[in-house]
Formats: C-alpha cells, structure tokens, sequence
C-alpha cells in the first residue's frame, strides 16, 4: 500500500453519525470512505476541466468560422430570399 499522510478533519456531528453508518453497513473504514470521496471529488474537478476546455475549443473554432466565412459555399442569398422567391401567391 502507498504510503498514507494522517489528516485530521472537523465534521459535523449528524455526517459522524451517517459515515460511521454508511462505513459499517459497507464493512470498510471510515477513512476509505473519506479517501474514495476525495478522489470523486478529484476526479470530477478533472472532468470538469476537460468539458471546460473542449467547449472553448469549440467556441474558438466557432469564431474562426465565423471570421473565415466557412459554411457559406459562396453564397449571396440568404434563407430568407430563397423562401421569398418560391413563394407563388
């Protein structure tokens, strides 16, 4: 086993009361429980960054598009006048 640091923690007394609960009824420890907390709790941060930086990777590449003109084709008309000129009223 990796080598462990000793922490010491306050908690309120009703999560004492539901992690020596929650510890007993899985049969571990109540600093595992602790332990497997702090590394959700990581690994979600970690998540987060990267939906983070992939959505500004997808903005980036929005504006680049938008400066550029892709996705235009070279067209001139515009949705609106094509629906306009097949009108037949």
């Amino acid at each position: 086993m990796a080598r462990m640091v000793r922490k010491q923690i306050v908690i309120k007394p009703e999560q004492e009361r539901a992690l020596e609960a929650h510890a007993k009824a899985l049969g571990v420890s109540q600093s595992a429980l602790i332990r497997d907390a702090i590394g959700r709790l990581l690994a979600d941060a970690e998540e987060q960054e990267r939906r983070r930086a992939a959505w500004e990777a997808i903005e980036e590449m929005w504006r680049r598009a938008d400066r550029e003109g892709w996705g235009s084709g070279g067209r001139t008309w515009t949705r609106e006048e094509l629906h306009e000129r097949g009108r037949t009223d």
